[in-house]
């Protein structure tokens, strides 16, 4: 969640402010960002699992070439933590920059023409116009990017299984792993009550938040 919220956001707003100030193949770019997003988690998975191999993964390869290390990223404990992130932020990114592009077009015009006007610089500009202009949907995407790496599951499942050990075991994995690995279902059902518990401030948050900016 961290992750999700620190980096993904970040670079996705950085990436969506590029697109939007460049016209020139600007176009392309955009198409391009949809793949990711087209993908089911599941083919995303098995596509960065075969590529973290370390044996015949060509991200290893790579790295091979430049002279790094090459960690084996699903079996060490903190490389797999950062395999997971990599994967998920990269079909992640594409929705933050997409999202972030719909409201700078939706954006009026008027208040970055008067700070032009006033010689604001490019960052005073998006520091004091652009993010306050797009406080309500970077809300929105805050929150949808918290739910979803909330109950992150099957990115996980695929790549390492939660593992190595529980280092990549998220609330809805250890829910898995309690009912159909260990067959405790009366502890996996009490872990999935609270799943839904703690889902619902955030539930109510983002009703509030959408009737703010609505």
């Amino acid at each position: 969640m961290a992750i999700a919220v620190f980096i993904q956001i970040p670079i996705g707003i950085f990436l969506a402010m590029v697109l939007h100030s460049a016209s020139k193949f600007a176009s392309m770019f955009r198409s391009s960002l949809l793949i990711p997003m087209l993908l089911t988690p599941v083919a995303v998975a098995l596509m960065w699992r075969f590529m973290f191999s370390s044996e015949l993964g060509i991200i290893n390869w790579v790295l091979d070439k430049l002279t790094l290390a090459q960690p084996d990223w699903l079996g060490n404990v903190n490389a797999a933590f950062f395999a997971v992130a990599i994967v998920d932020s990269w079909q992640s990114i594409p929705f933050v920059v997409l999202i972030t592009l719909a409201g700078l077009a939706a954006m009026p015009v008027a208040p970055q023409e008067a700070a032009m006007i006033d010689g604001a610089s490019t960052i005073q500009r998006i520091r004091y116009v652009t993010l306050p202009l797009l406080k309500p949907v970077l809300l929105v995407i805050l929150l949808i990017r918290i739910i979803d790496s909330f109950k992150l599951f099957d990115i996980i499942f695929i790549l390492t299984r939660g593992g190595p050990g529980t280092a990549t075991q998220t609330l809805s994995m250890l829910d898995y792993n309690t009912a159909f690995t260990f067959l405790a279902t009366s502890r996996a059902a009490a872990i999935g009550v609270v799943l839904a518990l703690m889902s619902l401030p955030l539930y109510f948050l983002w009703k509030k938040v959408i009737s703010v900016s609505s």
